[in-house]
């Protein structure tokens, strides 16, 4: 898919098979959803592709709840005693 005129992307492919969007500028934020399994590989397996507009505000309240979610669990994993 080509970049929409004007807008940054920023790409990040997950572990699970899906990719996470980021399209942004000067006025706004837009991100997008998107898992594509081919029907040949699991046809009980949904394809979607969905994106919401964000405010700055919605953006920087669901980055910070990311980041305390991430550093939670980084957190749990490094307190575990080494056998």
């Amino acid at each position: 898919m080509t970049n929409p005129k004007g807008l940054r992307n920023r790409s990040f492919t997950l572990d699970e098979g899906g990719q996470v969007m980021v399209y942004s500028n000067q006025t706004r934020i837009l991100l997008q959803l998107r898992r594509e399994i081919a029907t040949e590989v699991d046809i009980l397996q949904p394809s979607f592709k969905a994106a919401v507009a964000l405010t700055p505000a919605e953006a920087l309240g669901l980055a910070s709840e990311l980041l305390q979610a991430a550093s939670i669990q980084i957190g749990q994993k490094e307190s575990k005693p080494v056998a």
